[in-house]
């Protein structure tokens, strides 16, 4: 995945860094006789407001006691408050831009593995649930299984005891990647329907499996999804394309 260019954070520690400016200037040229006090008042609000903003409070209701202590402070600390007030105020802005900073890095890589758009970590979870799915399908709430692995796509259609159509593509972006599974010795021209939810089709009968069959090219398309080198029970060119059946 690649990393946004943008940095929405910035804009906040730049605001900070402005209040933050604009508070020391005071403290620097209008003359006071509790800088030490100011200084000190100034750091305590910035953490606070930093932390505060960071990482919020436990409970909704907790927040406005904080802000309640925030104006009570600010007013006990008399000529010192706007100290706490800059502080405080720049601080939110930091902790913004603490939490919009760690929430672009935290960046959750792909699972390698997908199937029936759900990720997988490992192969042996994604063939278990590969597996399941398989038996589930019934041709019509669960006529479709997919497994991905990259660029590489395995699809099945149908329905267990109706009958299942399987092709396979090494790119699935390229149309003629696709192969299809052809029953070894199986020349009749006879059709049959297909069905998948609302979607159904007329397939030739050499395209139609039972479930046997589809698993053993299941465990071959787990061990090597890449190849594209599938063997003489696959056929492409433009029928393996046609006769993939998508979802309506």
């Amino acid at each position: 995945m690649a990393e946004s260019r943008r940095r929405p954070w910035k804009g906040s520690l730049i605001f900070s860094g402005v209040v933050l400016l604009a508070t020391i200037s005071v403290m620097v040229f209008v003359p006071n006789e509790q800088l030490a006090l100011e200084i000190s008042v100034l750091l305590a609000g910035l953490a606070v407001g930093t932390l505060f903003l960071r990482f919020g409070v436990p409970r909704p209701w907790m927040g406005s006691i904080v802000l309640i202590l925030f104006v009570v402070v600010w007013f006990a600390l008399g000529a010192a408050g706007y100290a706490w007030f800059g502080g405080f105020l720049a601080g939110t802005y930091v902790g913004v831009a603490w939490g919009r900073a760690s929430k672009n890095r935290t960046v959750k890589p792909a699972a390698p593995w997908t199937v029936d758009e759900q990720g997988f970590g490992t192969m042996a979870e994604a063939r278990r649930a590969a597996g399941e799915a398989l038996h589930a399908l019934d041709g019509k709430k669960r006529g479709r299984l997919f497994v991905a692995h990259g660029a590489a796509r395995f699809e099945v259609a149908g329905g267990v005891g109706l009958g299942l159509v399987c092709h396979r593509s090494a790119n699935a972006a390229d149309e003629g990647s696709w192969a299809v599974m052809v029953r070894p010795g199986q020349v009749s021209d006879e059709s049959v329907e297909i069905q998948m939810g609302k979607t159904k089709g007329l397939m030739p009968l050499r395209l139609v499996h039972d479930p046997a069959p589809v698993e053993a090219a299941l465990a071959d398309f787990f061990e090597s999804p890449r190849s594209s080198s599938y063997g003489p029970e696959w056929m492409t060119g433009p029928e393996a394309e046609a006769t993939r059946l998508t979802a309506s």
